[in-house]
């Protein structure tokens, strides 16, 4: 079981989404290494108060959201990725074995 309450991204027309201090996560299920990457990312999980919201987005069933999110931030399209958004702005962002929850403290947020 989870220590993280990942939200679902259901529509980001919402401009609230990216003016929030929130992770996306970027998951494939039929992804083995994203699979495995977001176990040990919610195993290190510790909460950071600072960080409201925690939105996991499958990118086979959301492709869409995906590409939204990735157009929005002027990046490349990668599973898992993990995304660290602070008012709008893209503060962090690490994909496949470079995602660690170690990063998150670090960065001020």
């Amino acid at each position: 079981m989870s220590k993280i309450n990942w939200l679902t991204i259901e529509d980001i027309n919402n401009g609230d989404l990216f003016n929030s201090n929130c992770v996306i996560f970027k998951h494939s299920k039929r992804c083995i290494i994203s699979r495995i990457v977001l176990k040990k990312f919610e195993f290190n999980y510790k909460r950071i108060n600072s960080l409201e919201r925690f939105y996991l987005v499958d990118v086979i069933n959301q492709r869409d959201i995906s590409n939204k999110i990735a157009t929005h931030f002027d990046l490349n399209h990668e599973s898992p990725q993990l995304l660290l958004i602070k008012s709008n702005t893209l503060i962090h962002s690490a994909s496949h074995s470079d995602i660690s929850f170690k990063d998150l403290d670090k960065i001020n947020c």
